[in-house]
């Protein structure tokens, strides 16, 4: 039978199958141990009967009277009724000078009739041998004289008391494996019988309960399932994460393990095992309620959706659909700055179009002196800004985006300082988004943290590893209560329609100090100082 055929057979006949193989080798081997242990004991009971056998018969009168006289007489019937209650294969009884008086072996001579050299010196033995073609269990015995042999037949033959006279050898067959077998079919096969009608009911009713316990599904279907749950698992965009309630993953897709840093296998290890952020462990396990959770996990903003599993009307854990976010919010951002930028721009458009109508006023009334002086001083005003900037910040990207925010603060009415001592060189690509992400966020914050006529102020730092952003404000500050969440995802003090555009600002901060091992911490003094810290040489980030 092949291996596709046997795949191809039910549970029930794939079990019933085994348990018949089992039972058989089961069977073979008790057989084989059985064959084993019955020649031991054959032999262990032979030498105990036939030594005892042959030493009571080597004391009898009738044997060593024919050893003596050296003739037959009566002593063959004797050693025949000895053999056969003995259970013995043959017996021999011969002379000390080889002549043989008795045998059941008719014809024996030669090499059968040799006896042990200890036995010749009157010893006793008994162990295995083989004689007449057969392995035997053997006994050999001296026969000595006694006072009454000497003194009846002394004077003829010349035999002493205690000599010895004759050896008397007593021996059993060794039955062969096959007659083992034979003797042991009866119990072999009603064991056999037994241990299969065992074996077929206990496979039946394994089978009943294991079709029971897999919704009466053979494996064949079992491993198709599986295979289709690990492709849709690992095909899908989303990351999908299942956790039962003891808090240990029971599943986990490929995309899941990259979004959440995972290093596989995660499969039976609890959340806490994996250094997974604390929120999205709440999330994962269910304590985080709501749609569409955004947590931190790393560098990523991933929004978690988590619903409990329900097996049979019970609860069994939960599963988690996740999505990267981080590149959606990155690109909110970078429209937030455009349409700022857009703002920003139709804002200077309209201031100029109405120094431009002044500048055309003055010309009609023929001042000519009033424009050239009136465009002196817009020129210088643009110059000393785009050059103030230029001159402490060498990184272009942060130079147009604090020149872009200070023609916001015009716009809006807020004072936008930068500091006569700050200084930023130039970075490489992406130290410099990251630095465009912190100061817009922050500087941003701090124009929504002022009214009309408040001030901001900013200062850039830098040394040989670290760069320093801090932002400050004439604001309100940070209520106390509201200290301990402003880093969430998410949360915002501001109302309205647009609240679910905000919340992500300072979030977005903290995760691109991370990045390079740096931290943002605020502070309070007239209104809000916020301070963020980024080093050059991109170390691990940092828990601050």
């Amino acid at each position: 039978m092949t291996a596709l055929s046997l795949r191809r057979l039910s549970l029930a006949r794939q079990l019933l199958l085994l348990q018949m193989l089992m039972v058989v080798l089961v069977v073979g081997t008790v057989g084989w141990v059985t064959t084993v242990q019955a020649s031991q004991d054959f032999r262990t009971e032979s030498e105990r009967r036939l030594l005892g056998t042959a030493d009571a018969t080597a004391s009898e009168r009738v044997v060593r009277d024919a050893l003596v006289v050296h003739e037959e007489g009566p002593v063959g019937v004797r050693l025949e009724r000895v053999r056969v209650a003995a259970g013995a294969s043959y017996v021999v009884l011969v002379a000390v000078d080889g002549h043989v008086l008795a045998t059941s072996v008719p014809g024996a001579e030669g090499p059968d009739l040799e006896v042990r050299a200890d036995v010749r010196r009157g010893a006793s033995w008994v162990g295995e041998g083989a004689r007449f073609g057969r392995d035997a269990v053997e006994s050999q015995v001296a026969v000595f004289s006694d006072a009454q042999s000497a003194r009846d037949y002394g004077q003829e033959s010349g035999v002493e008391a205690n000599e010895v006279i004759g050896y008397l050898v007593l021996g059993r067959d060794h039955p062969s494996r096959l007659e083992v077998i034979r003797n042991d079919i009866p119990h072999v096969l009603f064991y056999l019988a037994l241990a299969a009608g065992i074996g077929v009911l206990g496979s039946l009713l394994i089978a009943r309960r294991v079709k029971r316990q897999t919704l009466g599904l053979e494996p064949r279907d079992i491993t198709e399932l599986m295979e289709q749950r690990e492709a849709m698992l690992h095909g899908v965009r989303e990351g999908v994460v299942g956790v039962d309630m003891a808090g240990r993953v029971s599943f986990a897709s490929g995309q899941a393990d990259t979004l959440l840093g995972l290093r596989p296998p995660v499969r039976g290890r609890s959340l806490e095992s994996l250094a997974i952020a604390p929120e999205a462990v709440a999330a994962l396990c269910g304590a985080a309620p709501g749609a569409d959770v955004v947590v931190a996990v790393g560098s990523r903003l991933l929004v978690l959706n988590t619903q409990p599993m329900q097996v049979r009307g019970r609860q069994t854990g939960w599963v988690t659909s996740m999505r990267d976010r981080t590149e959606l919010l990155s690109l909110e951002q970078e429209l937030a700055a455009a349409q700022a930028g857009t703002d920003t721009l139709r804002a200077q458009v309209h201031e100029f179009r109405n120094r431009l109508h002044a500048i055309a006023g003055m010309a009609e009334l023929g001042k000519v002196d009033q424009v050239r002086e009136f465009v002196h001083t817009v020129m210088d005003d643009l110059d000393g800004r785009v050059g103030q900037v230029s001159a402490q910040v060498e990184d272009p990207a942060v130079a147009s985006l604090l020149v872009a925010k200070a023609s916001r603060a015009d716009e809006r009415g807020i004072d936008f300082q930068l500091c006569d001592e700050a200084h930023l060189g130039q970075h490489h690509a992406g130290l410099s988004a990251d630095l465009v992400t912190v100061v817009g966020n922050l500087v941003d914050n701090a124009f929504d943290a002022v009214e009309s006529g408040g001030r901001v102020e900013i200062d850039l730092r830098e040394d040989a590893d670290r760069i320093v952003v801090e932002v400050s404000d004439t604001g309100a500050g940070i209520a106390d209560e509201d200290r301990a969440r402003v880093f969430e995802l998410g949360w915002t003090t501001k109302q309205g329609s647009d609240a679910r555009s905000h919340g992500f600002g300072l979030a977005l901060t903290r995760m691109a100090c991370r990045r390079h091992g740096g931290t943002v911490t605020i502070d309070h003094r007239e209104g809000a100082v916020v301070r963020a810290e980024l080093f050059t040489d991109d170390r691990e980030a940092s828990d601050g």
